[in-house]
């Protein structure tokens, strides 16, 4: 979902008269640059463990339109993530690569509150402690594309990416936007080749908790919460190694050292 090492899987010398992409391949080729096959398929596997920070909190009851209550609530909230998806690929350029995403979300996440809701009549607020643990899933789809450039053994990467997760039991969708940036370095080992980096990765996504619960005098009562990622920045470090033309594979971890997590590992198969 998050990460573009579409695999440096050189093509045979026959194979590049006869194939279409990339496009305007003609000079890299003239300077003895090796391409890589330029249509992949892959499997990855990633896990996510995060922090999560509310934005708003929003209760409705006695069929009043919805109140903000941010301001007299305390949150702690931790969600973690598991995503299992296909990505197909392809080189357009010899230095863009344009994927699709498809697979399926687990996410289960935790939130203990304490809110002070407003009662319409005498009395004073109402205190609830609510704590809520949410097992969801759902299907998940994305597209993103991958720029690229290099000198000698040296490699630099931006990626972006955006997807969204149908989540059963969540009104509307989960929209996620992946940004980052790698720099490595690629040797060559006799017939295989090893890849190794470092990054930053950014992510932007937002969703919202709804919890039907019964309060005294208010009843029946809809609390909405707004969430986010409390640091959407990770460190990442990773690498990758590529058997012959067409089979790679890469692992890659990454931390905020605080309160954030990633694993991702994938296979792919050029042709």
């Amino acid at each position: 979902m998050f990460l573009a090492v579409p695999g440096v899987c050189f093509a045979d010398d026959e194979e590049k008269k006869e194939r279409l992409l990339p496009l305007f391949d003609d000079w890299f080729v003239e300077q003895g640059i090796e391409l890589p096959r330029p249509y992949g398929l892959g499997l990855t596997a990633i896990y996510m463990d995060r922090d999560v920070e509310v934005d708003d909190v929003r209760v409705t009851f006695g069929g009043r339109p919805p109140e903000s209550i941010s301001d007299t609530a305390d949150f702690n909230v931790s969600n973690s993530t598991g995503l299992i998806m296909a990505r197909a690929d392809a080189w357009i350029l010899p230095f863009l690569n344009v994927y699709v995403l498809g697979g399926h979300t687990q996410s289960e996440a935790r939130l203990d509150t304490t809110i002070s809701i407003p009662t319409p009549g005498p009395g004073g607020p109402i205190e609830t402690d609510l704590m809520v643990d949410s097992d969801v899933s759902g299907p998940f789809i994305g597209a993103g594309f991958t720029l690229v450039a290099g000198i000698n053994d040296w490699f630099a990467m931006a990626d972006a990416n955006y997807g969204e997760s149908d989540l059963d039991e969540f009104d509307g969708k989960l929209d996620v936007w992946i940004l980052s940036g790698r720099l490595g370095r690629v040797f060559n080992r006799a017939d295989k080749q090893y890849m190794a980096w470092g990054g930053l990765l950014y992510i932007d996504s937002k969703r919202t908790i709804t919890i039907s619960t019964d309060l005294p005098i208010l009843g029946e009562t809809i609390i909405d919460v707004d969430q986010r990622p409390a640091d959407p920045l990770t460190y990442q470090i990773g690498g990758s190694v590529t058997f012959n033309s067409r089979w790679h594979l890469m692992l890659e971890a990454g931390s905020n050292f605080d309160d954030a997590t990633i694993v991702v590992a994938s296979a792919t198969w050029r042709f």
